[in-house]
């Protein structure tokens, strides 16, 4: 009996979690110590999607390809301020970057589509500025030589000795202005210690896919791996610390397309999937207390923490929403009853088989367990291979569609196995509401309950 309420108990403070989840707007969760909101995809609020490639006749290997596509996942969530950039390898040698929210096409290009390898280098030169974008050549042991056609570069040290996620923009508390920190280490720190103590004023180009990124001036020496460059705008600085985070990729890739995407659905689409959505719930509940009488009012009650908890895990991860995922949560409304259905079934025919309210209760619960374990498990294993699918082939739209519908039914299960029944046992223990047409059944199909001593078998 204590277990039961223990069980209610959990099952309250879940609900009321998950409310405070669901609140409009953006907000900080103190268990994940982070802000949660509803993350919308590219055809609910609009972005850049851009399509990369290695070049034609190259094979690489599919590690390669996954480590290329963090890089990107990486730079895409650094540069644009996107919170869930969409990135995914397409076939073998491609990956495909959508970008919800970013409005400039240009600098998606400069950023995510500069591929190469990140040089700090030296150009032999106080004077004649590098121009960002300029071609140029690059020597491990020959002279710089900032006049020649293109420009020689000398290499000082390579991204590799760049210290990951180093690379930030603060603002000078003299000047105000912003600059860009990162630290470098072993070896690297040791070459630019030794490049910058004997140049000082000399120009230094940051080379990115051997072309130049910046061509800040050396004002002093550093040693001791932290540096700074100043004298950039905002935009420049930011663009120049996701470079130096994230500028090494294991294989070299090309833009082979970007498009600017509108918000092709936006706020009425949305508005109309809410209605959907609230439509569906009030119609699936309707039935189930109609059909169903008191379970179904307690299953309608377990339906609302099932939406309360989906939309919670939605924020939480976060998933994506696009209006094919809105429209794998709406699916799911429906299934998240079929497993009360099963179980009612089973527990109006054990009670017109003459056994009593608790005993129906388990014989309903532990008899429909297989079918609703093994109709939810082959829905996943199908929302599994969609998943695949989409990840491998580019189609984010399936992508979010699986997601959605494989938490949906991961959920119900909880919720029909879990919440429903401890309602019902609630019911019983309480010794009321023991009538038989509360539960769908005729009186003349009620069994009758046999005294024993102290009470009653219920």
């Amino acid at each position: 009996m204590r277990h039961i309420w223990w069980t209610f108990f959990g099952i309250a403070v879940l609900a009321l979690v998950a409310i405070y989840t669901d609140l409009p707007g953006t907000h900080k969760l103190p268990v994940v110590n982070r802000a949660v909101s509803v993350q919308q995809g590219l055809d609910l609020k609009g972005g850049v999607r851009v399509l990369l490639c290695a070049a034609k006749g190259a094979h690489p290997s599919s590690s390669d390809m996954s480590a290329a596509r963090d890089v990107v996942e990486s730079r895409a969530a650094g540069g644009f301020g996107v919170t869930e950039p969409q990135v995914s390898v397409v076939g073998n040698n491609c990956i495909d970057a959508e970008l919800p929210g970013a409005k400039h096409q240009n600098q998606v290009i400069q950023t995510i589509g500069t591929t190469g390898k990140l040089v700090l280098g030296d150009s032999g030169t106080k004077t004649q500025s590098l121009a960002p974008g300029q071609k140029i050549r690059l020597t491990t042991k020959g002279v710089a030589n900032s006049s020649a056609n293109p420009p020689m570069v000398k290499v000082i040290t390579t991204g590799k000795f760049i210290n990951p996620g180093s690379a930030i923009v603060n603002f000078n508390g003299t000047t105000g202005q912003p600059e860009v920190d990162y630290t470098l280490h072993g070896q690297g720190s040791n070459n630019w210690c030794n490049y910058t103590t004997s140049h000082v004023g000399y120009l230094s180009p940051i080379i990115l896919d051997k072309k130049v990124v910046s061509d800040p001036i050396i004002r002093q020496a550093i040693c001791g791996g932290q540096t700074s460059i100043t004298g950039v705008g905002l935009t420049e600085a930011h663009r120049l610390a996701t470079i130096l985070n994230y500028g090494a990729l294991p294989v070299a890739l090309h833009i082979n397309s970007v498009q600017q995407v509108s918000a092709t659905l936006g706020p009425e689409y949305v508005h109309k999937a809410i209605v959907a959505f609230i439509v569906g719930v009030i119609l699936v509940a309707l039935f189930m207390l109609l059909y169903y009488r008191l379970p179904g009012l307690l299953a309608d009650v377990a339906l609302i923490i099932y939406a309360l908890v989906v939309f919670g895990i939605f924020k939480l991860i976060p998933v994506t929403l696009t209006l094919a995922g809105i429209a794998g949560f709406i699916l799911s409304i429906g299934m998240a009853v079929d497993a009360n259905v099963l179980i009612f079934e089973r527990m109006k025919e054990e009670l017109r088989a003459g056994k009593t309210l608790g005993s129906a209760i388990d014989s309903g619960f532990n008899r429909a367990w297989t079918s609703i374990r093994d109709s939810n498990i082959s829905t996943m294993i199908t929302t599994a291979i969609l998943y695949w699918f989409g990840q491998h082939f580019g189609t984010t739209i399936i992508t979010g569609f699986a997601t959605t519908l494989f938490i949906g039914v991961a959920v119900s299960m909880f919720t029909a196995i879990i919440v429903t029944r401890t309602f019902l046992r609630i019911l019983v223990t309480s010794g009321r509401f023991r009538s038989p047409g509360l539960y769908g059944i005729g009186e003349s199909a009620a069994p009758a309950e046999v005294p024993v001593a102290g009470g009653s078998i219920a």
